[in-house]
């Protein structure tokens, strides 16, 4: 829902630059249909803490530890508070800095490792987790300047690069999990049967 908002906006905004520009600029007092922006980030980040409570559920269901996995859900839902406060504090209001706990997502990877660390049928996805989450880290230190990879031409890339991977990340954490329930829950079947 966030990556077509972020589409439709940037599409009714002519002349929008997405490397130069931030993508908080979609809402902004400059583009021509900031509703479409601002509205989305609310629908998309009220998703998103939804998603950290059915994250956590889904880890604990895996076997994971319950606090980690309480914490992974945490930092999927302020995310999607992230995106909420993006669609109500409109840039450049000092608010919308508050977009930034939208970050969390960073860590949610790195807890899912630890979450479910040790527990045989999730061993590839703890690993998958853990180097998914350096490979953020990177990507986050270059979105912040760090080695000044960054120029002021390619901002909005680095924002939407980083932003892609971790609701990547969360996909594929996601779908693994429940391909794991449905295997679980088919071997049940198949036991209580016999």
């Amino acid at each position: 829902m966030m990556v077509a908002d972020v589409w439709l906006a940037q599409k009714l905004f002519p002349g929008f630059d997405p490397g130069a520009q931030f993508i908080s600029e979609l809402g902004g007092p400059a583009a021509p249909a900031p509703l479409v922006f601002n509205l989305g980030m609310v629908l998309a980040g009220s998703a998103g803490l939804l998603a950290g409570a059915g994250f956590t559920h889904a880890l604990e269901h895996a076997g994971g530890r319950r606090v980690v996995s309480a914490f992974t859900g945490l930092w999927v839902a302020l995310t999607g508070l992230g995106a909420i406060f993006a669609g109500l504090f409109h840039w450049p209001d000092e608010m919308h800095r508050a977009c930034g706990v939208g970050l969390a997502i960073q860590f949610a990877p790195l807890f899912t490792a630890w979450a479910l660390w040790g527990v045989p049928e999730h061993k590839r996805l703890a690993q998958f987790s853990l180097g998914w989450f350096f490979g953020l880290l990177l990507v986050f230190a270059l979105l912040t300047g760090v080695w000044n990879v960054r120029t002021g031409y390619d901002v909005g890339y680095w924002q939407r690069g980083h932003a892609f991977l971790g609701l990547l990340w969360l996909g594929i954490a996601a779908w693994t999990l429940e391909r794991g329930w449905r295997g679980r829950l088919a071997g049940q079947i198949e036991a209580a049967s016999a």
